[in-house]
C-alpha cells in the first residue's frame, strides 16, 4: 500500500502520455533505501502496462559496476519483449560488447542497439526500468544515455530509482542526465508525520492518538519499511499500559528492517555507518573522517546525508540503538575493535572524559595499551559515582589486565575489590590476594596500604587487618615503598565518610586528610590512621559507654554519612547499635530506608548487609519467620557465597531461627553449608558461633555449645568488641555451664556480664542475666529477680526473652505453691512463644510428650461430650477427675459461678444430672502436664 505518492505517481503517467505521444522521457526516482522507491516503480510500472506500455526492468545489482553491459544483457533478456525484438536485441549486444572499447567499432555498435530499441517501441510505448541505478555498470549507462541523446522522438521512457548521490562514482554521467531536456527528477521522501498516523490508522483499523505517532515518527523518521516492521514487532508483542511502544527485541523485524536498509546504502555509507555506531554519542563529522581516513570529508558528509534521508539518523545520532546495534553488526570482529581502539585514542587526544574513553578501551579487548591505565582508573571513580559498579568492574579489570607496574597492579586491584563488593562480595574477597602479597614483600605503597587495611577492616576480617596494619607501621629507618602515582606518604588516610567513593581512582583522585583548618568529625570511625583501635571503632559501640550516647551516635553517623562503598560498614554498624541500643522501631525504620536506596542503586552485595540487617532486627523482636525469610533473601543476592566472609550473619540468623523453631533439621542443613576459612578471622565469626552454640545447646551437645560461645568471646576480646550488646557470649557461655550442673562457672559468668552492662545500661543485657542468675538463687529469691527480668525485658522488644522469663517467673511461682499466678505467666508465656513461631520454646515450657499424652486423652472424652465447648470441656475433665467446685476455679483461675454454669451447661448437653455420671473416658491425671497443655493451647 503506497501513502502520499499519488503526486509521484501523476508526475511518472504525464511522462509516460508525453511518451506515447512521441517524446523521449527519462525519470530518476531518488531516495534513501526503505522509503518507498521500489514500491513507487512498481506501482508505476503496473498502471503503465494496463495503458499498453512495453514494459521491461532489470535491476541494478550489488557489485554490478564491476560487470560492463551487464544491465542492458538482463533488460535484453526480459520474457516481456516479443521474441523476434528479443532475439535482435541480445544479437546486438552480443556485437556492441565485442566492440567495447574499440573505437572506429563503437559508434555503429551503438547506433544498432539505438535502432533495435527504437524499433521495439513502434507498436506500443517502451518503459525501461532500473531499480537500484546506482549499482549499474557504466557501460550500460552510457548506452542508454547515446539512445537519450539521439532519438529525442522515440516513444521510449527510461525510470529509475537511485540513492541520493547514487552516480558520484562518475559525475559526468549525472550531468549528462540533468541536461537532457526529458528528465524529471521525483523525490521519495520519508513520510510525514501525517503520512505515519495515516498508515497506523489504516494498519490498526482505527485512528491512533497522536502521542504514538510521534514516538513511531522519532524512531523510524518516517521511513515505511521501519515502519512497518515496528508495527509488526508491536503487534507481536501487544502495547504495554498508555498506548506506549514496547522496546523493540533483539532481532525482530525492526532490527531485520535496519539490517536491510543499511545493506542497500553503498559500501562507503556503510563504512560511515559503523564508525558513528563505534563513537556513539560522540560521533561528529571531523571526528568520523579522522576515524576513517583516508577517507574525505565529503564522502562522509554524503554518508552522512543519505543516512538521515534514510531515516537512521537524525542529527548525527542513532534514532534508536536497534539501528546502531545493526550498523556494528556489519562489522567484522577484528574491524569493530580496531575503530574502538583507534576512537579511544582519538577521544583521548581529543580531551573526552575518562568514561568516554573507556567505553571504547572496553569494546576494543582484550588488548589495551599502556596509556590507557591512568583514563580507565578515571573512569572507573566516575562510574562508581554515577552507581555503575559493573561498569567500573570492568574498567579496572581491563586496567589490571594492561598495567605491567606490580605496585600499581596491586592499587588496581584494591580498588577492583572495592567496586566489586556492591555486586559479589565473594570476588570482591579474591582480589585482596594479590595486593596482601604484595604488602608482605614490602612493595606496596603506604598509601595504598592503608587503603587495603580499611578494606580488611571493612570486610570484617580484623586478624588480617591487623598483620596488615603491622606490616604498615614499619620502622622508621625503613624506607616506605614509593607510592605508583607520587612520593610515597603515610599521612594520606582516606575519608570514607565526606569525600567519594573509594580507592578506585589514583592518589590524586582519592579522598585527602581532612585539612587542618577542619577537624575530622568527632566519632569519624576512619578520621585516624589504621591504629588498634580501628576495628573496634568501626564494629563497635560508639560513644562514651552508655546505651543512650551510642544511639545519639549512630543517629549522627547515619545523617552525616552517605551511602557509599567507603561507609557501608559504618553506616550498617550504626543500624546495629540502634538496635543493640533498643531503639528497634527506629533501626528498622533506617535499615528499611537503606535497602530501598541500596536496591535503586543496583548493588546485590549492599542489599545482602541490609537484609542481613533486617533478619536481625526480625529475630530481635522475635518473628522468626520473617527472619528466617530476609536472611534467605540476604544469602540471594550473593553469588557465589560460599567463599564470603559475609554469610556469616545471614547463615548465623538461619540457624537461629531454625533452632528457635524447633526446626533442628533445617538448621542442620544450614551448618552444612560450606563456609570459607577466612571466615572465623572475620567480625561475621562471632553471629555464626554463637548460632551455632546455641544449635549445639537446643540438640543436647552442651560441651560444643560451649566451645563456641567461649571461642566467639575470645575473638571478641582479642578484636576490642568485648562488649555485651555486641556478643552476650557470657550469659550463653553460663546457660551452658548450667546445663552442665555447673553452677559455679556460670555465677561467675553472670556476675562478669551484669559489670559489664553497668555502664552501658542496657534492659536487654540485665533481662537476661538476671534470668539466669535466678536459676542458681534460692527458691525465696527466684521470684524477686525474675520479676525484675521481665521488668527489664519488657521495655527491650525481644519477646522470645521476654517469654522465656515469664516461663521462669511462672515456675518459680508454682514451686512456691501460688498456682493462679503462676498458670497466668506460663499461659502468657506460650502464647507469646507461639505468636513468635517458637516451638522449641512452647515444648520447653510444656514438653511434646504431654501435648501427644492430651491429644491421645482428649479424643474419647470429645467422642464421649459432643458439642462441649473448650471451657466446658476443661472444667468437666477437673470435675470428672474429683476435683470440687472450688479446686476446679483455682486451677483454671476463673469465678466459682463461672465453674458452676459450665457445669450446668455440661449436664445438660450431656443430658445427665450429677457429676459422678460423667464419662469415665474424661477421667484422666488431674493437674498433669496433659491437663494444662490443653488449658494453655484453648486459651
Amino acid at each position: 500500500m503506497l501513502i502520499d505518492r499519488s503526486a509521484h505517481i501523476g508526475l511518472a503517467e504525464t511522462a509516460l502520455y508525453e511518451c506515447a505521444s512521441g517524446r523521449f522521457r527519462l525519470i530518476v526516482a531518488e531516495g534513501g533505501p526503505g522509503c518507498g522507491k521500489t514500491a513507487f516503480l512498481r506501482e508505476f510500472l503496473s498502471v503503465a502496462a494496463r495503458a499498453g506500455a512495453l514494459v521491461v526492468e532489470a535491476p541494478g545489482l550489488p557489485g554490478g559496476r564491476d560487470t560492463p553491459l551487464g544491465l542492458l544483457r538482463r533488460l535484453v533478456a526480459d520474457p516481456r519483449l516479443p521474441a523476434s525484438a528479443r532475439e535482435r536485441l541480445q544479437a546486438t549486444m552480443a556485437t556492441v560488447a565485442t566492440v567495447e572499447h574499440q573505437t572506429p567499432a563503437e559508434p555503429e555498435a551503438a547506433e544498432r542497439l539505438r535502432a533495435e530499441l527504437c524499433a521495439a517501441a513502434v507498436t506500443a510505448p517502451l518503459v525501461i526500468a532500473v531499480d537500484d541505478l546506482h549499482h549499474a555498470d557504466r557501460a550500460s549507462l552510457r548506452r542508454l544515455l547515446h539512445v537519450a541523446r539521439h532519438a529525442p522522438d522515440a516513444r521510449i521512457l527510461l525510470i529509475a530509482t537511485e540513492h541520493p548521490h547514487g552516480q558520484s562514482g562518475d559525475p559526468l554521467l549525472g550531468t549528462e542526465l540533468l541536461r537532457h531536456p526529458g528528465f524529471r527528477r521525483i523525490t521519495v521522501d520519508r513520510l510525514d508525520g501525517d503520512g505515519v498516523a495515516e498508515l497506523l490508522a489504516a494498519h490498526r483499523g482505527r485512528p491512533t492518538d497522536e502521542r504514538l505517532v510521534a514516538e513511531c515518527y522519532a524512531i523510524t523518521g518516517g521511513n515505511p519499511l521501519l515502519l512497518r516492521a515496528l508495527l509488526a514487532d508491536l503487534d507481536a508483542q501487544r502495547e504495554s499500559v498508555g498506548g506506549r511502544l514496547p522496546r523493540p527485541p533483539a532481532g525482530g523485524r525492526f532490527h531485520q528492517a535496519a539490517v536491510a536498509c543499511l545493506e542497500h546504502i553503498g559500501t562507503a555509507a556503510r563504512d560511515v555507518a559503523g564508525a558513528l555506531a563505534v563513537l556513539g554519542r560522540h560521533a561528529t563529522p571531523a571526528l568520523l573522517g579522522r576515524l576513517l581516513r583516508p577517507v574525505d570529508p565529503v564522502r562522509v558528509d554524503r554518508a552522512l546525508h543519505l543516512l538521515e534521508l534514510t531515516g537512521l539518523t537524525a542529527g548525527h545520532r542513532w534514532r534508536h540503538p536497534t539501528i546502531g546495534a545493526a550498523a556494528l553488526e556489519h562489522l567484522g570482529e577484528a574491524d569493530r575493535r580496531s575503530l574502538h581502539e583507534r576512537g579511544a585514542l582519538l577521544l583521548h587526544g581529543e580531551g573526552a572524559p575518562a568514561v568516554q574513553i573507556a567505553e571504547h578501551l572496553l569494546a576494543a579487548r582484550p588488548a589495551a595499551p599502556a596509556w590507557s591505565v591512568a583514563v580507565l582508573r578515571d573512569a572507573a571513580t566516575q562510574a562508581q559515582v554515577d552507581d555503575d559498579a559493573k561498569a567500573a568492574i570492568g574498567y579496572l579489570t581491563l586496567a589490571h589486565r594492561a598495567c605491567t607496574e606490580p605496585g600499581q597492579r596491586s592499587a588496581i586491584r584494591i580498588a577492583l575489590a572495592a567496586a566489586t563488593w556492591r555486586v559479589n562480595p565473594s570476588a570482591a574477597e579474591h582480589h585482596l590476594a594479590e595486593p596482601l602479597a604484595e604488602l608482605q614483600a614490602g612493595r606496596l605503597a603506604d598509601a595504598d596500604a592503608a587503603l587495603l587495611v580499611r578494606l580488611l577492616i571493612g570486610c570484617g576480617r580484623l586478624d588480617e587487618a591487623a598483620q596488615a596494619r603491622t606490616r604498615l607501621q614499619r620502622p622508621p629507618d625503613r624506607p616506605a615503598a614509593a607510592s605508583h602515582d607520587g612520593p610515597a606518604t603515610t599521612t594520606a588516610w582516606p575519608s570514607v565518610v565526606h569525600p567519594g567513593p573509594w580507592p578506585c581512582g589514583h592518589e590524586e583522585t582519592r579522598p585527602g586528610p581532612h585539612p587542618a583548618s577542619e577537624p575530622a568529625t568527632p566519632g569519624d570511625p576512619w578520621s585516624e590512621p589504621p591504629g588498634p583501635g580501628t576495628a573496634a571503632a568501626v564494629w563497635g559501640v560508639p560513644g562514651p559507654g552508655t546505651s543512650e550516647a551510642a544511639a545519639a551516635e549512630a543517629e549522627r553517623r547515619l545523617r552525616s554519612c552517605p551511602l557509599m562503598d567507603g561507609t557501608l560498614v559504618v553506616v550498617a554498624n550504626a543500624v546495629r547499635t540502634l538496635l543493640r541500643a533498643g531503639r528497634t522501631a527506629a533501626a528498622e525504620e533506617w535499615c528499611h530506608r537503606l535497602l530501598k536506596e541500596a536496591i535503586a542503586r543496583r548493588s546485590p552485595g549492599w542489599q545482602a548487609e541490609f537484609l542481613a540487617i533486617r533478619a536481625e532486627i526480625a529475630l530481635r523482636r522475635g518473628a522468626l519467620a520473617d527472619a528466617e525469610e530476609y536472611a534467605r533473601r540476604a544469602l540471594g543476592c550473593l553469588p557465589g557465597r560460599g567463599g564470603s566472609v559475609l554469610i556469616g550473619s545471614p547463615l548465623a540468623c538461619q540457624v537461629r531461627a531454625y533452632t528457635l523453631m524447633g526446626r533442628y533439621e533445617d538448621a542442620t542443613r544450614v551448618l552444612y553449608h560450606p563456609v570459607p576459612g577466612a571466615l572465623f578471622q572475620s567480625v561475621h565469626a562471632l553471629a555464626y558461633l554463637r548460632a551455632r552454640g546455641h544449635y549445639h545447646l537446643a540438640t543436647g551437645h552442651c560441651q560444643a555449645a560451649l566451645r563456641d560461645f567461649l571461642s566467639a568471646g575470645r575473638l571478641a576480646q582479642r578484636w576490642g568488641l568485648d562488649h555485651p550488646a555486641l556478643l552476650p557470649w557470657r550469659t550463653d557461655s553460663a546457660e551452658g555451664f548450667l546445663r552442665l550442673g555447673e553452677r559455679a562457672r556460670a555465677a561467675t559468668m553472670i556476675t562478669e556480664q551484669l559489670s559489664h552492662g553497668r555502664l552501658w545500661n542496657d534492659p536487654h543485657a540485665r533481662g537476661v542475666s538476671l534470668r539466669l542468675r535466678a536459676r542458681i538463687a534460692g527458691p525465696t529469691e527466684r521470684p524477686h529477680l525474675l520479676t525484675k527480668a521481665v521488668e527489664a525485658l519488657q521495655h527491650c522488644g525481644d519477646r522470645l526473652e521476654l517469654a522465656r522469663a515469664l516461663a521462669d517467673l511462672g515456675a518459680a511461682y508454682q514451686s512456691t505453691g501460688e498456682v493462679i499466678r503462676a498458670n497466668k505467666l506460663r499461659r502468657r508465656a506460650w502464647r507469646m512463644a507461639e505468636e513468635c513461631g517458637a516451638q522449641a520454646l512452647c515444648d520447653s515450657i510444656l514438653p511434646p510428650q504431654a501435648m501427644r499424652g492430651a491429644e491421645r486423652m482428649d479424643l474419647p472424652g470429645r467422642d464421649q461430650g459432643a458439642g462441649l465447648s473448650e471451657s466446658e470441656m476443661r472444667v468437666a475433665i477437673l470435675a470428672a477427675n474429683g476435683n470440687s467446685n472450688r479446686e476446679i476455679a483455682l486451677k483454671l483461675c476463673v469465678t466459682m459461678s463461672t465453674v458452676e454454669q459450665h457445669l450446668t451447661r455440661v449436664y445438660r448437653k450431656l443430658n445427665i444430672s450429677r457429676r459422678q455420671q460423667l464419662p469415665k473416658s474424661l477421667i484422666g491425671p488431674v493437674g498433669s502436664q496433659q491437663a494444662q497443655r490443653r488449658e494453655l493451647s484453648a486459651f
